[in-house]
Order: structure tokens, then C-alpha cells, then sequence
């Protein structure tokens, strides 16, 4: 449970970054809609993001994961549509989005491993 914790607080950090780096992506009520956000988006990642991830299975392997940039893009812009946490102007948008959020998300995610990893062997 706390390690879900942790992982939707680093997307919604994220998500902040991304809202501070593109003018065509905002985030509507600050932290809160934030955290509010990385719980739609991971749970539209979880339930229909399995099932495209199955279908595009192909495509994944020829693009040699590229297309899940394209892929988590898609996400992005469905969770536009169910929430209003979240505006984006376009494809093209949702694009630099999805780019900026995996990059944020794995530095984030590097940094903490190396906390607790270091707390841990303490």
C-alpha cells in the first residue's frame, strides 16, 4: 500500500512538471488535482492499458517500444476526456506530455529507489 502511495505521488509530481513545462497542458487545481489525476490515469493505465498493450503487442515490438510514447499519449487524452483535473489541446500536446511524464517519472523513481535503498541498508 505505501509503495501505491509512493507512486502516485511521484506521478503527480509529474504531472506538475509537465503543467509547468507545456503552456498546452494545464493542470486544474494545483496538488490536489494532481494526486486526483495520477489515481484516473493509473487506473486507465491499468484497465484499458492492459488490454491496447495486448493489442498493439505488435507494434510495441517493431517500434521497439517507441509506441508506447504514442501509447501512454492516448491514456493521457482519455483521461482528459473523464476528468476535468487535466486539459490538453491536442495529440501533439498529449505526445510531449506522455515524453515529459515518463522522463520525470523514471528520474523520480531512480532517485527515490536510491533513498529507501539507502535507508534500508542503513
Amino acid at each position: 500500500m505505501k509503495a501505491l502511495a509512493i507512486r502516485t505521488v511521484v506521478l503527480a509530481v509529474a504531472f506538475l512538471a509537465v503543467d509547468a513545462l507545456l503552456d498546452s497542458v494545464t493542470i486544474n487545481e494545483g496538488f490536489l488535482g494532481a494526486i486526483g489525476l495520477a489515481v484516473v490515469y493509473g487506473l486507465v493505465s491499468a484497465i484499458l492499458g492492459t488490454v491496447l498493450r495486448l493489442l498493439t503487442l505488435p507494434l510495441m515490438v517493431i517500434t521497439i517500444g517507441l509506441f508506447e510514447i504514442v501509447f501512454n499519449a492516448v491514456l493521457l487524452l482519455v483521461a482528459d476526456w473523464l476528468t476535468d483535473w487535466i486539459d490538453i489541446d491536442g495529440f501533439m500536446s498529449a505526445l510531449g506530455a506522455a515524453v515529459i511524464l515518463s522522463v520525470v517519472s523514471m528520474l523520480l523513481g531512480f532517485v527515490l529507489a536510491l533513498v529507501f535503498r539507502d535507508e534500508q541498508t542503513a
